[in-house]
């Protein structure tokens, strides 16, 4: 079966579906304000992964678990479950994804974590310490250390997961199947719409060809430029910036619907009758 960003492009009508639940937040019910003569709202991060949980008939569990998501997939006579972690950010250059030639440079951005006592625990037990990033020693010690937290974060999750099938052993839990959803969005245009984006990745992070210091961050190097940014002295984010390119699966751009502005009132009315 045809999962959109998870195996497969989103069909049209998948993708309007999406347009339309991301839309809802625009009425005055999204958690950010938006800079227009409407002063219309948008979803913030956690309504954006009720959106996609909605898209996929699922419920979030709205926790701070690695995955914000899970969908069981039928493979191969089995059930097989796929899980996602959505981030969203807005990207000043987004637009440049309809220019063929910029969108070969043009990258997601995507925090990863930012869990500082948890990374350092494992740094310490990996003989790695605070002075020693200071330092800017041991580059390619501490791009290991960031990159087993991530997979054990992972596994933890998963394996959550698995706990709360116990009674179905049939189901397992498929990294390999399971994404980052990155949700990019630019800046209001003149006429206060933003464009959006959305593209899935391997949640397994892919290891560098080089670590390196730079300044106050660790950085992880591809073949075209940075994939990953470490903060571990600051707050310890963690940042990733795959290629759009090297995306698995994704929408092209598209702009939300702009429903009537509803106040509160006006929706408790509607809801339950005259106030």
């Amino acid at each position: 079966m045809s999962q959109p960003f998870l195996n497969a492009d989103p069909a049209p009508d998948q993708l309007r579906a999406l347009v339309k639940y991301l839309s809802t937040y625009r009425d005055g019910s999204g958690n950010l304000r938006e800079a227009d003569p409407d002063k219309t709202t948008r979803a913030d991060s956690r309504q954006i992964e009720r959106c996609f949980a909605e898209l996929f008939g699922v419920k979030p569990p709205e926790s701070k678990s690695y995955y914000d998501f899970a969908v069981e997939v039928n493979q191969g006579g089995g059930v097989v479950i796929s899980a996602a972690s959505v981030k969203s950010k807005e990207a000043e250059n987004l637009r440049d994804f309809r220019d063929p030639t910029k969108r070969k440079t043009l990258r997601a951005y995507l925090e990863i974590a930012n869990a500082n006592a948890k990374d350092w625990r494992l740094c310490r037990v990996m003989g790695l310490s605070e002075d020693d990033f200071r330092a800017h020693r041991h580059a390619d010690g501490f791009g290991a250390a960031i990159l087993r937290r991530q997979a054990d974060e992972r596994a933890a999750a998963e394996a959550k997961i698995r706990k709360q099938r116990k009674h179905s052993a049939s189901r397992v839990v498929d990294a390999n199947a399971s994404v980052f959803l990155s949700v990019m969005y630019s800046p209001m245009d003149k006429d206060y719409q933003r464009d959006y984006l959305v593209s899935s990745y391997p949640i397994v992070l892919p290891a560098p060809r080089r670590w390196e210091f730079r300044g106050k961050a660790l950085v992880g190097f591809d073949g075209s430029g940075v994939l990953y940014e470490w903060y571990a002295l600051s707050g310890s984010q963690f940042k990733y910036y795959p290629l759009i390119g090297a995306r698995r699966h994704g929408s092209g751009l598209f702009q939300l619907l702009k429903p009537a502005q509803e106040s509160l009132h006006q929706k408790a009315v509607r809801m339950f009758g005259h106030v």
